[in-house]
């Protein structure tokens, strides 16, 4: 019995004791990169489900927070399959990650979404999971205050990505001297040189 006791006050001591992430990353937490498991699985179970919650007759167009790299929307647009897209250059309604907290099992995230009356409001979506596990969706707070619509945000350049996003210029040889074969890759998938 007493060894019981001890076992469960030094697991709750343990998990009070984790400090809880955010991403978009906010001063004083610990920091994490939107591609940090499990967050695309966290962004793309909450845009999901506000998208059911909030208004399921709009396309499932998805913006993610700034400075999120090309990896994790890739990633995202995956989770979430076909008829979901990013917000591209004209797209007047998404539903937009505005941000994320991770507290161990648990996790909330704030998305921005447009309601059938074309008014912006915000949601938070409650999830409970484990690292390595899925993280599910349990329930949704509406915060039934108007908020402004979200401006459109572009992937960035991260470590994981494997291609530049515009092709590096050819360097040019000396004047009489052949130009070196770079055999980079060309935007196109074509060797250079």
């Amino acid at each position: 019995m007493l060894r019981t006791i001890a076992t469960s006050v030094l697991v709750l001591s343990l998990a009070a004791c984790a400090s809880m992430a955010t991403y978009p990353p906010v001063d004083g937490k610990p920091t994490m990169s939107g591609s940090t498991p499990p967050l695309p699985q966290i962004m793309a179970s909450s845009l999901r489900y506000a998208h059911q919650r909030g208004n399921p007759g709009a396309p499932l167009v998805f913006n993610l927070p700034p400075d999120t790299i090309r990896a994790a929307w890739a990633d995202v647009e995956r989770r979430l399959g076909d008829g979901a897209r990013p917000m591209a250059e004209g797209d007047k309604d998404a539903f937009t990650v505005k941000q994320i907290r991770l507290n161990g099992g648990k996790a909330e995230v704030d998305v921005v979404y447009p309601t059938p009356e074309g008014v912006y409001q915000m949601l938070t979506v409650h999830l409970e999971g484990y690292y390595g596990g899925e993280y599910r969706p349990m329930f949704v707070q509406r915060w039934l205050v108007p908020v402004d619509q979200l401006q459109r945000n572009e992937p960035v350049l991260g470590s994981l990505d494997d291609k530049p996003m515009v092709a590096a210029p050819a360097e040019e040889a000396p004047a009489g001297e052949p130009a070196a074969a770079s055999g980079a890759e060309s935007s196109d998938g074509t060797s250079g040189g």
